[in-house]
């Protein structure tokens, strides 16, 4: 009995020292996020060092139930400080968890309770406010977005309640895709700086990250609306009438995006980046699928005069290589000759009409050519 009583004293000794221990290690972690993010979120003007975003990963790939405490210190962070530089790079911190962490790591960031509240920077004149509003709102749209297996952007799809064919499916991924590829274009436009474009390094840090993720969504949504236009004929009424809505957009905000674009160029902080060539679409180029539409949802498009002088400056301050690219390729028609499977029959009358003309058509030419050598 003593010796069994010594055993399970010693067991629980063992145990409490490893509960201990554990503990220890848990709360070491968890001090340790906290402290990399108070020194990736300080008050100085300096991008946020690579290795810092590497540890906060590390420390929380091996510490299970830790992304909790992550996401509430970061909302903390937002909460508390009134520093325009220090939600700049809360914000930029996020975004880069956001680009360094695993589908499973961003699954599980979305599902806990993260609060960007940064409602004290509304009404004030400065332009850095006024951007730390555009880029919140384009880390919330960025939020539903995960990086694939194959390392692009992809909007993350709820689950779907009705079963569809595989090519209404497709074709409706399709949609989805491109109405959340315009979502984020357009939350990527409000984020130009305009008047804090001389200072800020990380603000010019914040945009060039933004930057290069749009050119990877612009590509895939360029890709996508070609497959749409070209199929848009044959869907059903609802899926062609959201395919239209998809169209209509891409109109106005293709001349938009390029804009956008040829101003990063000029700036200081789009220097040196791989901009896409972007395709303008025209309202012309989609007006053939107008007829095809319903009867409640049909609205011809009219162009403007003022658009027309947009996009004739666009085209006209395209660089060389992108003015060789056919502006209107993407909805171009081809005239081809097609063989009709359906007979023709013919009364008696115009088959006698058709000979005759046919053989006076040949009686015609033979003269033609008598004449000729006579001549």
């Amino acid at each position: 009995m003593k010796v069994k009583s010594k055993l399970f004293a010693a067991l629980d000794a063992f145990m409490d020292h490893a509960i201990r221990k554990a503990s220890t290690a848990e709360h070491t972690i968890i001090t340790n996020i906290e402290a990399t993010i108070v020194r990736c979120t300080s008050h100085h003007d300096a991008p946020i060092d690579d290795k810092y975003v590497h540890e906060i990963l590390f420390l929380v790939s091996n510490t299970p139930g830790s992304i909790s405490f992550l996401a509430n210190r970061i909302s903390s962070r937002f909460e508390s400080t009134r520093d325009p530089v220090v939600a700049l790079k809360s914000l930029l911190l996020l975004h880069r968890l956001l680009r360094g962490g695993d589908r499973y790591f961003e699954q599980d960031l979305r599902s806990q309770d993260l609060r960007i509240d940064l409602s004290w920077c509304l009404g004030r004149p400065n332009g850095l406010h006024s951007f730390l509003l555009s880029y919140s709102s384009f880390l919330r749209e960025r939020m539903v977005w995960i990086i694939n297996q194959a390392g692009n952007l992809e909007p993350s799809r709820p689950p779907r309640k009705e079963p569809l064919s595989y090519e209404e499916e497709a074709i409706e991924s399709v949609i989805f895709r491109l109405s959340k590829c315009q979502s984020l274009l357009d939350r990527v436009m409000d984020c130009l700086p305009v008047d804090v474009l001389s200072n800020g390094r990380v603000i010019q840090s914040a945009v060039n990250i933004i930057l290069r993720e749009s050119f990877r969504v612009y590509e895939s949504f360029q890709e996508m609306i070609e497959d749409l236009a070209r199929s848009s004929f044959g869907l059903k009424k609802s899926l062609r009438v959201s395919a239209h809505e998809i169209l209509k957009k891409a109109c106005a905000q293709t001349i938009r995006l390029h804009e956008f674009y040829q101003n990063c160029k000029r700036s200081i902080f789009g220097k040196g980046l791989d901009y896409p060539c972007v395709r303008i679409i025209a309202p012309t180029q989609i007006s053939s699928i107008e007829q095809f539409l319903p009867s409640y949802c049909y609205e011809r498009m009219a162009i403007p005069e003022d658009e027309k002088k947009n996009e004739t400056q666009t085209t006209s301050e395209e660089s060389p290589t992108e003015s060789n690219e056919p502006i209107g390729a993407l909805f171009s028609q081809k005239l081809e000759t097609t063989i009709s499977t359906v007979w023709v029959e013919f009364d008696e009358e115009d088959v006698q009409t058709l000979s005759f003309s046919l053989a006076s058509s040949s009686t015609d030419s033979s003269s033609t050519g008598h004449a000729m050598q006579t001549l």
